[in-house]
């Protein structure tokens, strides 16, 4: 996945999970249900959500912070809901705090119908120039 800034992700892109907005007050991301993503009984695998969850909350600290990457997960909680079985999953995540280097966030993933699916809060450290390079 590719978002405005020209962060590219190979994970979520080989999920299939795409940038829909990333601004200073939220992001949001959405995915459609392909096949290889499902769980035994056809809804989209947890795994899949929880990822969703994740990178739409990196892209809220993104746009808040107005930085183009270096966004670690801290820690992440997510509450599972309902299963997924509509054709498309959209997450929306926002900071709910952000101080120098540490923002608190909360996301939430709903089905095309807008039923409510899992919700998550979410930890995630700002990295400096040396941390991203290994240092």
């Amino acid at each position: 996945m590719e978002g405005s800034a020209g962060i590219k992700i190979p994970f979520t892109e080989h999920l299939g999970v795409q940038l829909l907005e990333s601004n200073q007050e939220h992001a949001v991301v959405s995915l459609t249900k392909r096949p290889e993503l499902l769980n035994s009984w056809g809804a989209t695998h947890g795994g899949v959500i929880m990822t969703m969850l994740d990178l739409v909350m990196s892209w809220a600290v993104r746009g808040h912070y107005g930085v183009a990457g270096g966004v670690l997960t801290v820690d992440l909680s997510v509450g599972f809901m309902k299963g997924s079985f509509g054709d498309k999953v959209i997450a929306e995540g926002k900071v709910l705090h952000g101080g120098k280097s540490t923002a608190f966030c909360e996301a939430e993933a709903r089905d095309d119908k807008g039923a409510l699916l899992a919700k998550a809060i979410g930890t995630f450290k700002l990295l400096s120039d040396k941390e991203k390079k290994g240092g």
